[in-house]
């Protein structure tokens, strides 16, 4: 579980630096940069909430 978490973590990560990048490269990125970076922000507090339950837990 440890594992998914910091995977689940870089995923989010790494969309929010694709949506950066979108946001930059497109004349009227702005809203799929907003849409990019909510699924990031998502994706990474899925595996911020998994990582702290399973600390938690002692495992």
């Amino acid at each position: 579980m440890f594992i998914l978490s910091k995977v689940l973590q870089a995923l989010g990560l790494a969309d929010v630096g694709f949506a950066l990048y979108v946001g930059i490269t497109q004349a009227h990125g702005m809203g799929n940069e907003y849409k990019f970076t909510g699924i990031g922000i998502l994706v990474f507090l899925v595996g911020y909430i998994i990582e702290g339950l399973w600390v938690r837990a002692g495992k």
